[in-house]
């Protein structure tokens, strides 16, 4: 498995802690919750796959909010995507829940106040009581430079400002393709 810097060691630590009662290898949407995330919660996002296109955005920390540049609960994520980004993201968000695999994205943000920093993810996937994946759970974290409360420029928003893409296997395996330094590989 990929080793993450030591930023991501207790989201990690929680993550490898939730009970699998629904589906062999991941948890369910009851279980991230105060009391087993606590003060974790704020660099956390939830979402929920409705159907093709249509992520709903249940939950979006404010810390999340503020290292991706997005304020987005209660969204469909699919509208707040460039055109040309839907296809890429539609097929990122099948393998996740689809394979059910994980994924860390280093993804370089650019501000409306035209500030670039480095925004790093893990994406994985998590179950409804019936072990249906259905839930994509997000922890971010980046270094928005201090002062900047402006949001992330849409246009921004797209596959070139990709730095890195690894999926994950969480038990079910996981797809070999990937993004490193800005190419992708298969």
């Amino acid at each position: 498995m990929t080793e993450f810097g030591p930023e991501f060691e207790s989201f990690l630590r929680c993550w490898d802690n939730l009970p699998r009662t629904a589906h062999a290898f991941l948890p369910q949407r009851r279980d991230i919750n105060p009391t087993t995330f606590g003060e974790l919660l704020q660099h956390t996002g939830l979402a929920k796959w409705l159907g093709p296109q249509n992520m709903e955005i249940l939950f979006y920390g404010s810390g999340i909010e503020r290292a991706s540049g997005f304020k987005i609960t209660g969204m469909n994520y699919y509208d707040l995507l460039p055109q040309e980004f839907i296809k890429p993201l539609s097929q990122f968000h099948q393998a996740v829940l689809g394979v059910p695999c994980g994924a860390h994205i280093a993804d370089v943000i650019t501000t409306e106040s035209g500030n670039s920093y480095l925004y790093q993810s893990l994406q994985y996937p998590v179950t409804d009581k019936d072990g249906n994946v259905v839930y994509l759970l997000v922890y971010g974290l980046g270094r928005k430079p201090y002062g900047d409360e402006s949001e992330r420029k849409l246009e921004t928003h797209i596959a070139a400002n990709i730095k890195e893409l690894e999926f994950i296997d969480l038990g079910g395996g996981a797809p070999k393709s990937r993004i490193e330094n800005f190419v992708y590989h298969r």
